[in-house]
């Protein structure tokens, strides 16, 4: 795309997307509205859109860059270079005013494999919407300086209220309690959105088969919309990681919610700490954790002899289900009388174990006085 170049006759930025979902691609494309239907319906390229074929889920990464921050310096940019020329257009300044701000948006629209097409949206977005009302604003015969002064406000509101919707979801990205941590939360973004956001719908029959595109005009949400309900039909589901809320596609229901590796196991340790937490203040737990050690105790009595600790083995085992059966039959809550039956039980239990063990002692012993002998 010549951004430096942008065709004023139309206000209207767009953004499209379509899916390979089988191949595992999706393509991203910005541009004027009729230029995205073109592409869209008879595949005709030009300078006047980007478009880009990347991995299916590239969208999520680029929102997942929003949020982490890592364009916080590039959205800085935007919002001032917007002020700028919103001022530009409400002054009904001369066009070579806007030169700072357009060259600075121009800097960091980021033509690369790898640009974040979000971020390259928004750029397009205020440069279309300004070229437009400056345009309009200047071919207007003004006879009295107080009209033109009241047309050039009109013109520089109908800017600002275009780019501010355009940047507002990205500007309050919700953020994890008692940090600074940014997040998507799709399901609540998309319900605050307006609910007349618009999907234009265009196919096309390539290489045999049809293709469809979807196109949004001047609203990422809408795109988003569409790319959740796609995913979803493809067996793909957008969720956010439990531990840092980035946003994770998951090919199968029962994949890992997790982002990484690093959050699945914060995630178990932070379970773990509140499973001790929980047991440490339970009789219950308490009572069955006394037998639960006296068996491993017990063990190192007999692991000079293998096939007599593989005995005390299969016994503890068996012994040890009908204790965890006799805890989950009772909890704290339980009365104090079901809790003392509990306990005898687990008691008497405990005195099994300690006699089987002793006895395949004894055993051992004997054995090696016999071979003594």
């Amino acid at each position: 795309m010549n951004i430096r170049n942008i065709n004023a006759q139309n206000r209207t930025a767009a953004i499209g997307v379509s899916f390979d979902v089988p191949h595992e691609r999706e393509v991203i494309a910005i541009g004027n509205p009729d230029n995205l239907k073109s592409y869209f319906t008879m595949g005709i390229t030009s300078d006047e859109i980007d478009v880009r074929t990347r991995k299916l889920g590239s969208l999520v990464d680029d929102m997942n860059e929003l949020a982490k921050g890592d364009c916080d310096s590039r959205m800085d940019i935007m919002a001032e270079c917007s002020n700028g020329l919103c001022g530009i257009i409400s002054e009904g300044q001369g066009n070579k005013s806007a030169e700072e701000y357009k060259n600075a948006l121009t800097e960091i629209y980021d033509d690369s494999g790898k640009g974040n097409m979000i971020l390259n949206f928004m750029i397009f977005s205020i440069l279309t919407n300004y070229e437009y009302n400056h345009k309009t604003l200047s071919a207007e015969w003004h006879l009295l300086i107080s009209a033109m002064k009241k047309s050039a406000a009109r013109f520089a509101e109908q800017f600002n209220t275009c780019v501010s919707d355009m940047l507002l979801p990205f500007r309050n990205l919700p953020t994890l309690d008692d940090s600074n941590v940014r997040y998507w939360n799709i399901p609540e973004q998309l319900n605050d959105a307006p609910t007349d956001l618009t999907i234009h719908v265009y196919y096309t029959h390539n290489n045999g088969t049809w293709q469809t595109g979807y196109v949004a005009e001047d609203s990422f949400l809408a795109v988003l919309r569409i790319y959740c309900d796609i995913l979803k039909q493809s067996n793909r589901i957008i969720t956010n990681c439990p531990i840092c809320h980035k946003l994770v596609v998951k090919v199968k229901q029962t994949e890992s919610n997790f982002c990484s590796e690093e959050c699945r196991l914060a995630n178990k340790n932070e379970w773990t700490k509140e499973v001790r937490e929980r047991n440490a203040k339970s009789d219950v737990q308490r009572t069955y954790d006394i037998f639960y050690t006296t068996g491993n105790n017990l063990k190192r009595k007999l692991k000079k002899d293998p096939d007599k600790l593989a005995e005390f083995d299969e016994y503890f085992k068996e012994a040890r289900k009908k204790a965890l059966a006799l805890k989950n039959s009772v909890n704290d809550d339980s009365p104090d009388t079901e809790i003392n039956k509990y306990r005898a039980k687990i008691h008497n239990m405990i005195q099994d174990i300690q006699n089987c063990a002793d006895e395949l002692c004894d055993q051992i012993r004997d054995e090696k006085d016999t071979d003594k002998n």
